[in-house]
């Protein structure tokens, strides 16, 4: 199964920022990891969750992310990054591996950053969302509540992410009357927080 580290950055001082991120573009490939969405502003569609910029990486497994985040080379990287940035930085078990990432098209990724109030009132409710969301070609790639915090202070209780083939998929599978309608039947059973991140074209995935 694959894993995926999502990151919520602040940056400081974009200079040192620009090297960070080449050298950690560098440490992601070299153990074989490819970004599905990277320096960019997310779409907030649900919430107060409104980081000013995201990244998505997947790993074929967790023992490639975590074999990166316990090797010399990230660990320097995670030394230098406080005079460049405030990073919040987790990783997390997924359920699927990408469809659509590198295969010609722009697909769109929903993450959500969930606090469930009402657990069983919120499955059922859940349900209905997930119609909804295969209606619209949306695949979950993660559902977990296992979380590794690897840097920062984010500490999810439940994550998902979803992938669309494109943003209008994904927008329409939110704006939907039928989501509509269960989004207010779930306020009453979990806080959820949305953000849309546009991913990468097949030729600039890593």
């Amino acid at each position: 199964m694959p894993a995926f580290l999502i990151a919520d950055i602040r940056v400081i001082n974009r200079e040192k920022y620009d090297e960070y991120r080449r050298l950690f573009r560098i440490c992601v490939t070299r153990h074989l990891g490819h970004f599905l969405a990277r320096g960019q502003e997310p779409m907030v569609v649900q919430g107060g969750w409104a980081p000013p910029r995201m990244l998505l990486v997947e790993f074929s497994t967790r023992a490639n992310a975590d074999a990166m985040v316990a090797s010399a080379e990230y660990q320097a990287l995670e030394i230098n990054r406080g005079n460049c940035g405030m990073f919040d930085i987790v990783i997390v078990d997924g359920i699927a591996a990408s469809r659509y990432a590198g295969r010609g098209t722009h697909p769109v990724y929903a993450v959500a950053d969930t606090r469930v109030v009402n657990r069983p009132a919120f499955e059922v409710h859940r349900a209905r969302i997930d119609k909804g969301v295969r209606a619209h070609q949306g695949r979950y790639m993660v559902l977990a509540d296992q979380i590794t915090t690897v840097a920062g202070n984010w500490a999810p209780s439940f994550l998902s992410i979803i992938e669309f083939p494109t943003q209008e998929e994904a927008l329409a599978a939110h704006t939907a009357s039928g989501y509509k309608d269960v989004r207010d039947l779930v306020n009453n059973t979990a806080m959820i927080d949305m953000v849309l991140l546009s991913g990468q074209a097949p030729d600039v995935l890593n």
